[in-house]
């Protein structure tokens, strides 16, 4: 008998600790901005084991908790973390409302772009360069690539971005350097490389660079790294900017070199419109952009009746955004966004060889392709948060390109993309953080450019990737992916080289099918020394797959013929950094140094040379052999107060060894092939060291600030652009690319101020003058750059 009431007590014990155990209470609240009193949405809200997220209305949280004493932690990047503590009293409500207070350091601004979870920049595993949209307002940067030449480590030529010499000039072919909008891929589908003027530069939040490959996250286009661009959405308040802007080019430094006059002078003009509010559970983002540029460049053209016409380069367009985001509920979210981008161009690609009465902005090429562009995305997406805490996000894309131009340059595509991403943290395995995901595309291309044959293009890949923080202070970062390419080509192409406007040879090569798989990895590693020191180590591999264009490309363009190389493999290669990232503070200035030294390897790298089998004739894209680019980078970075005057600051120096790995194979074939100008081991159209600087300081509405840029000689170059007169073909005769390469030896500097006034709180006045101090110079050999330039614009905001 005492057994069974010593068992049926313990049987009582234990259902009343099991009833009270699974009592719970609510604690629900509203967490905003201390300043702004805007709603903060997806701040991370944690009780032990239990988390939730602000929602995408109001900023509301709900939490469902045992009963008892509870401290419940508040998370968000940019802001303080708060602890409350609170007693839950089952089966009823506590209304616990929370205002952050914002960051007091910089090294606390969130990026999303290593990890595709918001991480601190002081606690990422890679370097990472953030920009904020004040630097494209304050230099009235019109495109992308216009704001990242004041990026350190980050260089433009021509449309192709490189990050710490990952790549050459290459017009018009791949990019090694992934373009996302959003976290959608932004590179035209059958040529694999941006089209700025499609990028919103009235609409942008932040703009990440991260440096280094990052192909297991991102895929084949990100072996060099990523550009992220993040465009803003709505506030509490509807926002409307309206900004005008205009440009004149001056005279040149050498008046033998100005061939405009007052009636045809050279000139940039534009308006943009951005506009954002919520509208209920709507949330409405606009966006357009308008813009005539007349170029200073001409080139000249024979017509139909033998007389020469000139003409400059110009390009006209127009763009329109669209991006709408419903919140159904607070776990589902419904997004649409849109683009659209229509204009006529003629491009400019080298100035004069041959005609010693011609100026450096003249040309004896006819500025081509000339025509009409329209491309256009659509993008429905759909994201759901689960019971879990986790987050599965499907996004499409449908991206149509036409371009309409003359001289059989025309080419037309179309693309289908799909991705399912998941994210999650799993507070029970030690708050381990999880992406993955799984990504598809198909792209049908033809084009006057590809011999009028039609392409097709399937890319497939599966990636993951694993963050954990460890004893509080150590970051660490896994990623893999899996990437399969399959392409359809014709059984034939057929090809005519020419040269002067005579054929040459006809081509017919057959055709095979290609389709290949490769895995990828990284590792990555941050380590927290102290409260603003952080040291970081990280290795990627890289691997790209040819694009459409650079393996069937065949044109002749501005003197220059192009021939497909239908054998092009894929290259691969890897990237390795350690780095420092140290914050300080002066006063109410605050900011951070960043000190990183990188190793890169390629095998297999594609670039533009001269064809194997007609060098001096045609070029085509190649694979160039090995190839090794290491060096450092330091980076200043700062916002603040210094006295009564705020003080914004970027700024960085870059050095870089680029050469081959087997230089004596390799130099015999760019002196025979690609006409390398170096006797040193150095890969083409690198600058050794690059200094970067854009300061700006704001008094009482009143704003000065300067860009300066320094690039070293381009030691290497191909030959023609170097001594080749090209319309004799005779490699001694000096030229005027020769003349400017013997006189400008030393480097380029580039100077530029600006000044801006505060009318009304709702306006805004600015000058800019460009190239203030009128050197000549070049950062694409061939092809000058701006004399000086004199800007004006005028920003509203309602």
């Amino acid at each position: 008998m005492r057994g069974i009431i010593l068992l049926m007590t313990l049987l009582l014990l234990l259902a009343s600790r099991t009833t009270q155990a699974q009592q719970t209470g609510t604690v629900t609240g509203l967490v905003s901005d201390s300043i702004t009193q805007e709603a903060l949405l997806a701040v991370t809200v944690i009780a032990g084991k239990k988390m939730a997220t602000s929602d995408y209305v109001d900023g509301k949280y709900t939490l469902k908790l045992p009963v008892g004493e509870q401290v419940i932690k508040f998370q968000y990047l940019g802001f303080e973390t708060q602890t409350h503590t609170v007693v839950v009293v089952a089966e009823e409500t506590i209304v616990l409302n929370v205002k952050m207070k914002e960051s007091a350091t910089v090294l606390q601004t969130a990026t999303v772009s290593s990890s595709k979870f918001e991480k601190s920049l002081g606690e990422a595993t890679v370097s990472i360069e953030v920009i904020q949209p004040s630097l494209i307002e304050n230099t009235n940067a019109q495109t992308v690539d216009e704001v990242l030449e004041k990026v350190p480590g980050i260089n433009t030529m021509g449309d192709q971005v490189t990050i710490r010499g990952g790549a050459g000039f290459a017009q018009g072919t791949g990019s090694r350097v992934l373009v996302l909008l959003d976290d959608m891929p932004a590179l035209q589908a059958d040529a694999g490389l941006p089209n700025w003027g499609d990028l919103p530069t009235e609409n942008v939040a932040q703009m990440e660079v991260l440096k280094g490959a990052a192909s297991a996250l991102y895929g084949s286009a990100a072996l060099n790294g990523v550009i992220n661009i993040r465009t803003a959405y709505p506030t509490k308040k509807p926002v409307t900017k309206v900004s005008l802007f205009g440009t004149l080019y001056g005279n040149p430094s050498d008046m033998n070199n100005k061939w405009w006059t007052s009636q045809n002078m050279p000139y940039r003009v534009g308006v943009q419109f951005a506009h954002r509010r919520k509208i209920k559970k709507f949330d409405l983002v606009l966006g357009s952009s308008l813009a005539a540029n007349q170029s200073y460049m001409r080139g000249f053209r024979k017509l139909a009746d033998g007389s020469i016409d000139s003409m400059s380069a110009y390009h006209n367009r127009g763009r329109l955004t669209a991006n709408l985001r419903y919140r159904h509920s607070e776990k589902i979210i419904f997004s649409l966004n849109t683009n659209f981008n229509i204009g006529t161009q003629s491009n400019y690609i080298f100035h004069a060889r041959t005609n010693p009465n011609l100026g450096l902005y003249e040309s004896d090429f006819d500025p081509a392709p000339r025509g009409q562009s329209l491309r256009m995305t659509i993008d429905p997406s759909v994201t759901i948060y689960d019971n879990h805490n986790g987050r599965h996000r499907i996004q499409t894309r449908y991206f149509y390109v036409n371009n309409n131009n003359e001289g059989n340059q025309s080419n037309q595509s179309d693309m289908v993309y799909g991705e399912y991403q998941f994210q999650r943290k799993f507070t029970e395995f030690f708050d381990l953080e999880v992406a993955a995901g799984l990504v598809g595309s198909h792209i049908m291309s033809t084009a006057d450019v590809y011999s009028e044959a039609e392409y097709a293009h399937s890319n497939m890949g599966a990636y993951v990737q694993l963050d954990k923080k460890l004893f509080d202070k150590l970051n660490v970062s896994l990623g893999f992916r899996y990437e399969y390419n399959a392409t359809q080509y014709p059984d034939s192409l057929f090809y005519d080289v020419t040269f002067l406007g005579a054929t040459f040879f006809s081509v017919q090569q057959k055709l095979e099918n290609v389709s290949e798989g490769r895995p990828v990895f990284r590792a990555g590693l941050n380590y927290q020394l102290s409260k603003g020191t952080f040291l970081r180590a990280s290795y990627g591999q890289g691997y790209r797959f040819p694009t459409v264009l650079e393996k069937f490309i065949a044109t002749s363009t501005g003197g220059i013929t192009v021939i497909p190389n239908p054998d092009l493999k894929s290259e691969l290669g890897w990237s390795a950094e350690f780095g420092v990232k140290q914050g300080f503070q002066l006063g109410k200035w605050k900011g951070f140094i960043d000190l990183a030294g990188f190793w890169s390897e390629y095998e297999d790298m594609m670039e533009f040379q001269a064809s194997k089998d007609y060098p001096g004739i045609a070029y085509q894209v190649q694979n160039i052999g090995s190839t090794v680019i290491n060096g450092f980078d330091v980076s200043i970075m700062g916002q603040g107060n210094i006295g009564p005057v705020a003080i914004d600051l970027i700024a960085g120096y870059t050095f870089l060894n680029p050469r081959y790995k087997n230089f004596e194979d390799s130099a015999t074939r760019a002196e025979i092939l690609s006409f390398s100008t170096s006797e040193e081991n150095v890969l083409k159209y690198r600058n050794r060291h690059t200094i970067k600087i854009d300061a700006q300081g704001t008094f009482k509405g009143i704003s000065l600030g300067f860009t300066a840029l320094y690039l070293s000689h381009m030691e290497a170059i191909d030959k023609f652009l170097e001594k080749g007169d090209l319309l004799t073909f005779n490699q001694t005769a000096p030229t005027k690319t020769l003349f400017f390469r013997e006189k400008h030896n030393q480097g380029s500097f580039l100077l530029n101020v600006r000044a801006a006034y505060q009318l009304t709180k709702f306006a805004k006045l600015s000058v800019l003058v460009n190239n203030v101090l009128n050197n000549e110079y070049a950062v694409q050999p061939g092809k000058l750059e701006a004399p000086i330039s004199f800007q004006l614009r005028a920003d509203f905001m309602f």
